[in-house]
Order: structure tokens, then sequence, then C-alpha cells
């Protein structure tokens, strides 16, 4: 697990306000959502590098990239989209994955419907609360080798039946 540092905190509070101005979009919040899981935009965030972009760069940056679109109408509150980015990049940012896994993990509309509940409690508190409701553990979610170490684990055992199951056949 990676410390979340000044930059961080930095690329959670862009990320943060990004989702936030997104409300101000003709389009949905999911819609906008989704086309922030397929930008490039996205791709610079998850390099964790600091961003030179003011937050209405990375909306036209999007919508350059996706164009502009007035379809769907579910939108989602300004502070909720807001701790949706923050929660995302400081996930993505301390358990060393990528938004879009993040993202796949903890699904945007389950991420809205927790706001209220979860939004002024310890971010950690967040992720350990989120995994518990989708009976996750945390080394499943964010151990890169966990599930490899697993199928050895298994495999292991199951060569150990093998070998004694053919030692004492002979």
């Amino acid at each position: 697990m990676k410390e979340f540092d000044h930059n961080g905190l930095l690329l959670a509070e862009y990320q943060g306000k990004l989702f936030e101005k997104s409300a101000d979009l003709k389009c949905s919040s999911p819609i906008f959502l989704r086309r922030f899981l397929h930008s490039d935009l996205l791709k610079e965030l998850d390099s964790n590098k600091y961003i030179s972009y003011d937050v209405n760069e990375g909306i036209q940056s999007i919508q350059k990239q996706f164009g502009d679109t007035s379809y769907g109408k579910e939108k989602y509150s300004k502070s909720s989209l807001f701790w949706m980015g923050y929660m995302y990049r400081y996930i993505a940012y301390t358990r060393e994955h990528s938004t879009s896994y993040v993202m796949k993990l903890f699904k945007y509309r389950q991420m809205n419907s927790v706001y209220y509940s979860y939004h002024t409690q310890d971010p950690e508190w967040c992720i350990r609360s989120l995994l518990d409701l989708n009976h996750i553990s945390e080394r499943y979610a964010f151990d890169k080798n966990y599930r490899l170490k697993q199928i050895i684990k298994k495999s292991g055992k199951y060569l150990f039946v093998q070998t004694e199951q053919t030692s004492s056949k002979s």
C-alpha cells in the first residue's frame, strides 16, 4: 500500500473537482463517468503525475475526445460526484491499481447510493466498508498476486496428493 502523500491529495482533489464540474454538463452523470473511464485524461491521472490542467481544461479534454451530448437524464449531486471522484483517486493511488479497476470493483451507482452514509468518514473506513458491502477481502481485491498465490497453493496440495497416491501404489 502506498502512502497518501501531497501528490496523492492534489490528484484526488483534482479528480473530485472534475467529477463535481461534470454536473454542469448536459449529459447524465453515468454517461460522463463512462466517458471518463475511457478517456486519455484518466490515463494521465493513473500515471500519478502532476496534472497541469485546470478542471475546465479536463472537462474540455473529455468533451473533445468524445463530443458533447445531452444523452441521459440521471444527475448525481455535485457533492456526491466530488466525493466519488476523490475516493476513486484515493483508492487507485493508495492501492496502486488503475482507476478503471477500482471503478469496476466499486460501481459508480453503488458509490452514489452510499454517499450520504460514507462521505463524512475516513477514506480507509470507507474502503473497508465498501469491501465488506461487496463481500470482498482487501487481499483479494488489492493484492495483485493473491489469486495467483491461491492457485499455486491449491495446485501444490493437488500435486502433493497426486504424489502420495502414486507412491502408495508402487
